[in-house]
């Protein structure tokens, strides 16, 4: 019984890794869009959508971004190692 709670609680946890982590990508295009694609910003039309690659911003030379990007990608590796310890599917997660 106290096995069943505890691994509830890891994939509670993980769910809140992936929270924070698409939470922290909105941020880096809300500062992107003000920052190093302002001009490209300027330019769209009011309702266009936009599909961003993550590698955009790997590339970044704003250093707040560079740094929510490292946090995201250490995210992801917690993420991965809290998975790949316990065992869980990804499709429980």
């Amino acid at each position: 019984m106290q096995q069943e709670s505890y691994q509830a609680n890891l994939k509670e946890a993980l769910k809140n890794l992936t929270k924070v982590n698409k939470s922290i990508y909105n941020s880096i295009i809300d500062i992107s869009m003000q920052g190093d694609l302002k001009e490209w910003n300027n330019k769209i039309s009011i309702g266009e959508t936009f599909q961003f690659d993550f590698e955009l911003f790997k590339n970044s030379e704003d250093t707040n971004i560079s740094l929510l990007v490292e946090l995201i990608e250490k995210v992801d590796s917690t993420y991965q190692a809290i998975k790949n310890i316990n065992g869980l599917d990804i499709g429980e997660v």
